[in-house]
């Protein structure tokens, strides 16, 4: 028996061996569920810093609960993805990439930052690499979209996922978890809480995953795109009186495997052969392999602590938000991808965030405000180093020092939020709010570019580009809206309102900072359920006038971040949940999204051919071309059937989605893009009183779809470079509650 396989069934058997011992009687496993409002389960949120029904806020969001996140094995943000319409999801270098209607995280610079807030238990955390490993005991999911300000401390311009883990109670109670499926994976969750004395409550959740590769080196012949990761939460609750509670919480994650090295895609030129092949090297013809001589290497390790104060005060609520952050990342892969060792990407991003919030609110007969101070302090210290065989260029020797580009960053951000719900009749709303946004960001750094000596890795720096620069933003950004019940269980809602995300550096380079980027957005929906609960029929149009978008793309050997002028994104979607019958549930949602932009020229650095004497800088109008993770339609459709047998319910449930085509750059090429794709998902949940049994199975017809990619640096060739969707993947997960 190997070592992981031990430790998993060690770990495992403790922890139910102590549950079944624990476990009394079904109904505490019923008592842990998710809390339902009618027969389709609409769950309490928070996303609006009150709870309510999810279909009470007048705003497009969905909502998850922990049961339904377990029972459909959507455990990470990817998975969350495919379950919401217009949210599109994929990774490069390790980092999340989340877009919502169009808008999301399209560069892998260090210290760049997603245009979607993701918070964990009203904590945001600004490194996109750090956002997945976040998802584990989850009580649940909340997926917002259009700009979020005037209701949050950290403002975003396309929406925030917020999740929020499960608290301590007063009883003793928890769960276990494991899984085994192909590729050998090995899957471990669970939790214990309860009460540790008078008014003190305690929590400790553990997750982890060890899985074989996808694919193999064939170079080494170890697996890569594995996964070695494992992570712990931690809560202390305490009743401070009879109105005011204080939570603590610590959180450790970290990944130790051969994940998130870089595959060839084809070529990023019709008439420039990729260096490597030219040169004589080979790609596997398994799109999973790769054969490089510089093994992936993936390292990366977060923790955080934070603390949430929250008391009330008559009719009022005060609550202080407190955090800190530390996150450390590592990547090694290649650039050339190739057989031949041509080249490396070590790619390095080290921060350190704190973060302070203070929301005052109240709920009143005639109304309801909420009013709040925000300060966020990150500091980043990162880099990337692409050292260049001297084959490159026509010499003999091996690794040169060749490209590197190393910084600090510093951005401080302050914010002011409010905003009032005011009841105009007993069936309109009208809704008031206003952000005021300062940040400021800070660079010290230097680039290099040295073929006169051999790579090391101690090398000291000869820097041709070194400075440092500070640049800040400001910005008012309101929101008006209406809400309007003409009948019980049925609203209509309006919004306008205004995002903001500043500007900022490229490291390395000596270029003006970038500029920020403003959002109008233009928003109506209706949310509705009838037939006693079991149809829900949800739908919202938006309209976004986005000026000045920050776009990136590949210049020499860095990813630069430019201005486009503008762009126009509108759409519509909407979900149908039906429960026809008792047990048995139909949910549907699709969205229709147009994204383009307006006004944009630039030059494509992969296509040198396009030079000539009338146009000297190879420009390309993208007028009408579509945004970068902004699928045309996509389509997701479920079917489920619970029935008892005895004392056993069984689930099963069926999944079908659709993507349409998605690009990645703003130059709209099919060869850098991920195709329109289908993908099929079915499950079975099995329950005898406090046990459960799920079987999975994932993308069943194995389709391979890209989970992101770009072109690669001249140097390079111009190879199409990127990662994969994970494939057909299928298991088996045991697991009790007590």
């Amino acid at each position: 028996m190997s070592k992981r396989v031990y430790w998993t069934a060690l770990l495992s058997s403790g922890v139910i061996a102590m549950s079944a011992g624990i476990a009394q009687a079904q109904s505490q496993a019923e008592a842990s569920r998710d809390s339902t409002t009618d027969s389709l389960g609409a769950i309490v949120i928070t996303a609006q810093r009150r709870e309510e029904s999810v279909q009470d806020a007048a705003l497009s969001i969905t909502a998850l609960g922990g049961d339904t996140l377990l029972n459909r094995q959507i455990t990470s943000v990817e998975a969350l993805s495919k379950a919401i319409p217009n949210v599109d999801f994929g990774t490069f270098g390790g980092s999340a990439r989340i877009a919502v209607r169009g808008i999301g995280f399209d560069t892998i610079n260090p210290g760049a930052e997603g245009r979607i807030a993701y918070h964990l238990d009203g904590v945001y955390i600004g490194r996109p690499a750090a956002q997945i490993g976040t998802f584990f005991d989850v009580e649940r999911v909340e997926v917002l979209r259009g700009p979020q300000g005037t209701l949050y401390g950290r403002n975003a311009t396309g929406g925030s996922i917020n999740v929020i883990s499960r608290k301590p109670k007063d009883h003793l109670e928890g769960y276990a978890r494991v899984g085994y499926g192909n590729y050998d994976r090995m899957t471990f969750e669970g939790a214990l809480g309860g009460p540790l004395a008078e008014g003190v409550r305690a929590r400790v959740a553990v997750q982890a995953e060890d899985r074989d590769g996808y694919g193999t080196n064939l170079h080494t012949g170890h697996d890569i795109d594995d996964s070695r990761r494992w992570g712990v939460r931690g809560t202390l609750s305490f009743d401070l009186g009879p109105t005011a509670t204080l939570d603590l919480t610590a959180d450790y994650y970290r990944e130790n495997d051969r994940n998130y090295g870089n595959h060839f895609l084809g070529a990023g030129n019709d008439f420039i052969p990729p260096v490597g092949l030219a040169l004589g090297g080979t790609v596997p013809d398994k799109a999973r392999d790769i054969d490089d001589v510089y093994e992936p290497r993936n390292r990366r390790e977060f923790w955080g602590v934070a603390a949430n104060f929250e008391a009330e005060l008559g009719d009022l609520t005060l609550r202080a938000i407190s955090a800190y952050r530390d996150s450390d990342m590592y990547l090694r892969t290649e650039l050339d991808v190739t057989s031949l060792p041509l080249t490396l990407f070590d790619f390095t991003e080290r921060a350190k965030q704190f973060s302070q919030e203070v929301q005052l609110s109240g709920d009143y007969s005639w109304g309801s405000f909420v009013a709040g101070v925000y300060y966020f302090d990150e500091k980043i210290f990162g880099g990337s180093e692409i050292p260049f065989s001297g084959l490159v260029f026509g010499m003999s020797e091996p690794l040169l020092e060749a490209y590197e580009a190393f910084g600090d960053t510093h951005t401080k951000a302050a914010a002011a939020f409010g905003q009032v719900d005011i009841h105009v009749t007993d069936t309109l709303t009208a809704v008031v709010g206003l952000r005021y946004s300062w940040e400021k960001k800070s660079v010290d750094d230097y680039g290099q570019f040295d073929l006169s000596r051999l790579y090391a890795p101690d090398n000291p720096p000869l820097p041709i580009v070194s400075r440092q620069a500070s640049t800040s933003d400001n910005s008012i950004t309101p929101k008006l809206g209406l809400e309007w019940r003409p009948v019980d269980d049925v609203m209509v809602y309006a919004t306008v309102s205004k995002g903001f995300k500043s500007g900022g550096f490229n490291l390395g380079d000596n270029l003006p900072p970038f500029e920020p980027e403003t959002i109008w957005a233009y928003e109506a929906g209706l949310k509705s359920t009838f037939a006693d609960g079991r149809v829900r029929f949800n739908a919202a149009g938006f309209y976004y006038d986005y000026s000045n978008l920050q776009v990136s793309k590949v210049i020499g050997t860095s990813v630069t971040i430019v201005n486009a002028a503008g762009s126009e994104i509108y759409g519509i979607e909407a979900d149908l949940n039906v429960m026809p019958v008792d047990g048995l549930q139909f949910d549907i949602s699709g969205a229709l999204l147009h994204s383009e932009y307006k006004d944009f020229s630039t030059p494509d650095p992969a296509r040198p051919e396009l030079i000539t004497p009338e146009n000297p800088t190879g420009t390309v109008v993208l007028d009408g071309n579509h945004l970068t993770q902004a699928p045309k339609r996509s389509f997701s459709a479920g079917v489920q059937y619970e029935m008892e047998i005895g004392d056993v319910t069984l689930t099963p449930r069926g999944e079908l989605t659709y993507q349409s085509r998605v690009f990645f750059t703003p130059f709209n090429l099919d060869r850098v893009s991920r195709a329109p794709n289908t993908k099929l998902n079915a499950f079975l949940t099995i329950e005898k009183g406090p046990w459960t049994a799920s079987l999975y199975g994932r993308n069943l017809t194995n389709r391979r779809t890209i989970g992101n990619a770009l072109v690669a640096s001249a140097l390079a060739g111009f190879p199409v470079i990127g990662t994969y969707d994970p494939p057909r993947t299928y298991g088996v997960e045991l697991g009790v509650r007590f």
